[in-house]
């Protein structure tokens, strides 16, 4: 693990259970899937955080279930940074942010020599006694991160922020974060500038189910950042109306490496066969081994997922060690994360002239906004 940018944090000395996470890309999974996901997070700077799938597990079930998958890792040598989650805050059932603690959860992440993540509940709109209750629990465990599941106003405006980062200073414990929109939360306007300022508190920082700007959470101030491995572990779904707080059915989709996007493989085809020479369809991954992307569409269910799911996985890893290999400063990864946003904005443009549908996702040009020359010095102090 690298150490250059943790010393330009505001924070001091992380507490030694935390030191293996120290600028990790984690891989978030169900515990279905983890067995899997752990042969791909078998590196350097990776790791795993394994969640519990709420909804048809009661709590009782939903812990024995991380906990014998996080148990089983360890015992066939995975020794990678670990989180257990147990997810309380999601779905239609979910608990609110005062909702005791399990004694069991607890202790049982303890026995596997884990940092505690608290099985919070969701912190709503407005929400400052669930926040601060949380917190306060957690800094009585004197070994937990606190987890924070948001309702994204919480990051839309100014107030509401610096109430946020206010809370959390106060309380001197480790946070991580998880946000909640129907989709991509760093799309919209004020997230990433406050993002920003809760990654560069007093206090050390993880974002949770998160997309590919768990790269960009990394490069400016995240002490570790994960990146879901579907699309409802990319963020939090609200509760609608109908009930619900899960995830919609979605095309399978594998990352385009210079689009710095998620594309649904049929799409990929079809911009590849109109122009079949753009280097953007080549891959080397271990799951592509070098055939072009555009050969994922090819492959029956679920060979086709399996192989999008690895190579997005892959790919992503890849990208964390090219942003931020070791000794570089904080400056320096700021700049190479904005120089990738803004390449993948005109990469989008230049396959949207061959197939008319490629627009640039809104995220990268909030990431260029909050990342402008002329405020790189401000973010990075």
């Amino acid at each position: 693990m690298t150490s250059g940018n943790a010393a330009e944090r505001g924070y001091g000395p992380l507490p030694e259970h935390l030191h293996a996470f120290q600028e990790a890309l984690l891989l978030q999974c169900f515990s279905g899937e983890a067995l899997d996901v752990s042969r791909l997070a078998h590196r350097d700077n990776a790791g795993l955080v394994i969640t519990a799938k709420r909804g048809n597990l009661r709590p009782g079930e939903a812990l024995s279930q991380v906990y014998r998958v996080g148990r089983h890792l360890q015992r066939t040598g995975f020794e990678q940074p670990m989180l257990l989650d147990a997810a309380r805050y999601s779905g239609a059932n979910r608990v609110n942010a005062q909702a005791p603690f399990d004694g069991t959860w607890i202790s049982r992440q303890r026995e596997l020599g884990l940092p505690v993540l608290t099985d919070s509940g969701y912190i709503g709109e407005g929400d400052e006694a669930g926040l601060r209750s949380i917190l306060s629990r957690a800094a009585e465990l004197k070994d937990a991160i606190a987890l924070l599941p948001l309702h994204l106003s919480w990051l839309r405006s100014a107030t509401a922020r610096e109430t946020l980062v206010s809370r959390v200073e106060e309380a001197g414990v480790p946070v991580a974060v998880v946000l909640e929109y129907a989709s991509d939360p760093l799309s919209l306007k004020n997230v990433v500038p406050s993002l920003l300022r809760l990654l560069t508190c007093s206090v050390p920082v993880m974002l949770l189910r998160c997309d590919v700007s768990a790269l960009g959470a990394l490069c400016t101030g995240a002490l570790a950042a994960a990146v879901g491995t579907s699309t409802s572990l990319r963020h939090l779904y609200p509760i609608t109306d109908g009930g619900g707080g899960g995830a919609q059915e979605a095309q399978i989709a594998a990352i385009v490496r210079e689009c710095l996007s998620y594309i649904s493989v049929d799409k990929i085809a079809l911009a590849a066969q109109a122009d079949p020479d753009d280097m953007l369809w080549q891959c080397a991954c271990e799951s592509c081994r070098t055939r072009p992307l555009s050969m994922l569409a090819i492959h029956p269910w679920p060979d086709q997922a399996r192989l999008a799911f690895c190579h997005s996985l892959e790919t992503l890893l890849d990208l964390r060690d090219h942003l931020l290999p070791p000794g570089s400063t904080a400056a320096s990864r700021i700049e190479s994360w904005r120089a990738l946003c803004q390449n993948a904005q005109f990469r989008h443009l230049d396959v949207e002239s061959t197939t008319d549908k490629w627009d640039p996702p809104a995220f990268l040009g909030r990431w260029l906004d909050a990342l402008e020359p002329a405020t790189l010095q401000e973010r990075v102090r």
